[in-house]
């Protein structure tokens, strides 16, 4: 049926949004950069710390949720895209298949140090 499709497809999509959130914010690499790098942006001549602290962490997290939702969106317009067209498959298996050779060639005849 059509309804469980869709159905399926939302529920997958609401598990690797809650996936990626719980990643992001049990990250280590994610804490350590906002405990290094937003504390140079606070001026504690300007009053409570504490608040510009929160407003340049929610303005990093606005931004980044806006970039990482339009870069999904157009991942998935572009998997569309591939997964409709032959030329372009073909084209992109040519020249991943190009690439490859190419590094083998290089670790063929590259000397060991």
């Amino acid at each position: 049926m059509p309804g469980e499709d869709a159905a399926a497809r939302d529920t997958g999509m609401r598990r690797a949004f809650w996936q990626g959130a719980i990643t992001n914010l049990l990250n280590p690499k994610v804490i350590l950069f906002n405990v290094a790098f937003l504390p140079q942006f606070v001026d504690p001549s300007l009053g409570h710390v504490p608040a510009q602290l929160l407003l340049l962490g929610g303005t990093l997290v606005v931004m980044g949720f806006l970039w990482d939702g339009f870069v999904g969106l157009l991942s998935g317009r572009l998997a569309g895209l591939l997964r409709r067209s032959a030329r372009v498959n073909r084209w992109l298996n040519i020249v991943s298949g190009t690439v490859f050779t190419g590094l083998a060639v290089r670790l063929v005849v590259a000397s060991p140090k």
